[in-house]
């Protein structure tokens, strides 16, 4: 444990009677003072997983001096805002967040992190090894480049109800075998107001999720030997069309505009009985106060592996105060950060958080997200181009949910638009 000073005790007592936590170390004790003075500009999304980040912000500003301008845009803008601001050589961001699927094309626009401890000297010590080894790989690291670190970690998990299971005479304490066994669960329990399965079948981003979890369980692999996408091989007709016939059979109407809320509400009221659900949900459902279901249900990793979600933090290339903000996200992701993070909710990447026992006995799903986490994972289609191409997976679901194409016009058309854009 780091040595508790007297300011870092203010500090961390004082977010803690705001927080009610325990009186844990702030990981600001410390930090040195030299940039005190200056202002650090801060680009995070206007997400509610980074509301107790930016909470915390204050004890890095009281123990250095730095200020700092936090910008919060909503989710769906991130990506255009990021690359228009170091495309154009504004750069008015020094700190920023970064999608682990976007960190291919702004890996040439942000620092190594690498030698950061050497390069600011004071700076917490980075711990890579405390960080599951695909968890690191995935979110920070291009060709070698530490270009980020895991500020937000998250996992999808199958969510069931075990008391609409053991109702339907279905062993509540089994996790199904496959997505064929989620279906046939899933008929059983439609029935009488309820659904089998929340599905987002909206132009949105859980809608590209669960395609690509499909596609993932049923054995695609993205690419052909050419390097030409394979989205309407034999695992995306499949996934289109399980989407389309199975799954959307089984989900409550209305959902051809649904998103990460309206899963989390059906799932959370009772609505659906089964649902994929991220880890950052998880202290929601499991709060008696915000979810009819809190200790009501199950989780497991989905068929064929778990889909990583979350997000590193990394510094711009140019930023106007580069070591500050290296010392920002030293501090951020350091182990003793981290920890009060959880404890505020948010989901940890850190092994230390997820095995930690007083967060463990806060939150009963941390070893499931632990072994998760270290256990098979994968993530979303490897390109440069990927979060178009995403976006081009949910149109053309949300088209076969909706019956405008049928299965095998949406994976064709979502060939051909993928193929088409990466000619550009």
């Amino acid at each position: 444990m780091a040595r508790l000073t007297r300011r870092g005790f203010a500090t961390g007592t004082a977010a803690a009677a705001l927080a009610g936590l325990p009186a844990w170390p702030s990981g600001a004790e410390d930090l040195p003072r030299r940039y005190a003075g200056i202002t650090l500009n801060l680009l995070y999304r206007a997400s509610p997983a980074f509301d107790a980040t930016i909470k915390l912000g204050q004890e890095f500003e009281d123990a250095t001096g730095i200020k700092l301008n936090v910008s919060r845009i909503p989710p769906s803008d991130h990506y255009a805002k990021m690359m228009l601001d170091v495309t154009s050589g504004t750069n008015a961001f020094d700190v920023a967040l970064v999608l682990y699927q976007w960190k291919h094309e702004f890996a040439p626009f942000f620092a190594d992190l690498a030698t950061l401890n050497t390069d600011v000297p004071g700076s917490p010590p980075l711990a890579l090894d405390d960080y599951p080894p695909k968890i690191l790989e995935i979110y920070g690291k291009v060709d070698g480049k530490l270009m980020g670190l895991p500020a937000l970690g998250d996992i999808a998990f199958l969510l069931w109800n075990r008391d609409l299971l053991a109702a339907k005479g279905i062993d509540p304490a089994a996790a199904p075998a496959n997505w064929d066994e989620v279906v046939r669960r899933g008929k059983l329990l439609t029935g009488d107001g309820r659904y089998g399965y929340a599905l987002p079948a909206g132009k949105t981003p859980q809608c590209y999720v669960i395609f690509t979890l499909l596609y993932h369980a049923f054995g695609g692999t993205w690419f052909a030997a050419d390097g030409q996408p394979t989205l309407n091989d034999a695992a995306g007709l499949r996934a289109m069309r399980f989407m389309a016939e199975e799954l959307q059979s089984i989900s409550p109407p209305g959902n051809l505009t649904w998103d990460y809320a309206e899963v989390l509400n059906s799932f959370s009221t009772g609505k659906s009985a089964q649902a994929v659900m991220w880890a950052g949900g998880l202290s929601t459902l499991s709060d008696p106060a915000k979810a009819a279901v809190a200790g009501h249900f199950n989780l497991a990793p989905t068929s064929g592996g778990a889909l990583l979600g979350g997000t590193s933090i990394g510094v711009n290339a140019k930023a106007k105060q580069p070591e500050a903000a290296r010392l920002y996200v030293a501090w951020l992701t350091s182990q003793a950060v981290m920890k009060r993070n959880a404890a505020l909710g948010t989901t940890s990447p850190r092994i230390s958080a997820l095995t930690d026992p007083e967060l463990v006995a806060r939150y009963p799903f941390y070893p499931a997200l632990h072994a998760a986490m270290v256990g098979e994972t994968f993530g979303y289609i490897p390109m440069k181009e990927s979060e178009q191409v995403m976006v081009m997976m949910a149109d053309e679901a949300n088209a076969a949910c909706a019956k405008t194409k049928t299965p095998e016009q949406a994976a064709g058309d979502l060939q051909a638009k993928a193929v088409q854009f990466m000619k550009r």
